[in-house]
Order: C-alpha cells, then sequence, then structure tokens
C-alpha cells in the first residue's frame, strides 16, 4: 500500500485547505526519474552510473543538484508531475486538484516538497549528503 499524508495550511491565501499527497507508483516514480535524466543527458550532464544503481533518492538529489539545467520546458513538465498525487481535502470529498486549488505560490513550492519527501525519502537522503553520494543507499521515510 502506497503511504499517504495530509498537509493543512495554516497561514496565506491557503490558509485552512487541507490537501492530501500519495507516494507516487513504481512507474510513474521511474518515468519521471527516466525523463529527467534522459533531460540532463541531452544537455550534456550525466548522472553517474554508481548513483543510479542506489535508488530513487540518490538519482532524485542527483537530479535535484542538476535541474537548473535542464530545459525550461521538460522542467516545468516535471515540476508540474509532482502535483498529480495531491488531492485537495474538503467537507465530504477528496479531489483531484484544479488550478484555483492553491493561491498562493509558496504552497506549491511547499506540496512539491511534500511529494518528493514521500515518494524518494528525498530530503531525509539530503540531509545526509554534502554531495552527490558514490555509494550507501538512502534513508527511508515512513510518513504518513
Amino acid at each position: 500500500m502506497r503511504k499517504t499524508t495530509t498537509i493543512t495550511i495554516n497561514e496565506g491565501r491557503d490558509k485552512g485547505k487541507t490537501y492530501k499527497i500519495t507516494e507516487w507508483s513504481c512507474i510513474q516514480t521511474d518515468h519521471w526519474i527516466l525523463r529527467a535524466v534522459f533531460g540532463l543527458g541531452k544537455v550534456g550532464v550525466e548522472i553517474p552510473p554508481e548513483v543510479l544503481q542506489l535508488g530513487a533518492a540518490p538519482i532524485a538529489y542527483a537530479i535535484a543538484s542538476q535541474v537548473n539545467k535542464l530545459p525550461s520546458r521538460l522542467g516545468v513538465r516535471l515540476a508540474d508531475e509532482l502535483l498529480q498525487n495531491v488531492e485537495r481535502v474538503e467537507e465530504r470529498v477528496t479531489r483531484s486538484l484544479v488550478e484555483n486549488d492553491i493561491e498562493d505560490i509558496s504552497i506549491r513550492f511547499r506540496l512539491r516538497k511534500e511529494v518528493l519527501k514521500l515518494t524518494f525519502g528525498f530530503f531525509d537522503f539530503a540531509a545526509s549528503q554534502n554531495s552527490v553520494p558514490a555509494s550507501g543507499a538512502p534513508s527511508s521515510n515512513q510518513s504518513t
């Protein structure tokens, strides 16, 4: 079963709104990583083979360290995909996001961060690193 987390916003334009985030499926994670790695490869950035063997968190960390080199069109698509498994929780229904569900840009960034954290264990791994790792395994994230 995929992990989920719920975020309630306590400030700003989205104050009082609640969002449910569901961990990505294996295939969704794989395709996102592949598009990012191939996009970086097209601009001459190589993710070291030893990092590619370590799992999703180190790969996501390596991608994030080079994300500014992605073509903007691909970067925007990848950022938008981070919100695909975010739903708006309302009094009687939980539903897919629509454009006006997030009014504050900082909340979009926060929700993307939470998706990375839930799906990749990204911030647990990133906090333990000073640079892209050559070996080791990512920390596990048990957020619910």
